[in-house]
């Protein structure tokens, strides 16, 4: 199974304004994608140099979370 590497560390709340927090993200320590939140969207970007994102505002990655996530 693939070990996937996220980090982010955050000590307080930090509004999301008009810049959008970036999170890498790493697959058997290489570059896997990078998952972009902003106020109106989080979006996925694979590493694969496709200029291609992938955009869900915020009602639809609810509807697909509770479509397809797993209940934990």
């Amino acid at each position: 199974m693939a070990t996937h590497e996220v980090s982010l560390n955050i000590t307080k709340p930090i509004p999301v304004g008009n810049v959008d927090i970036e999170i890498p993200v790493r697959r058997n320590g290489r570059a896997f994608g990078k998952v972009k939140i902003s106020k109106g969207a989080i979006d996925w970007m694979p590493a694969n140099k496709s200029k291609t994102a992938y955009y869900l505002d915020w009602a639809e990655f609810a509807r697909f979370m509770a479509e397809h996530g797993r209940p934990i």
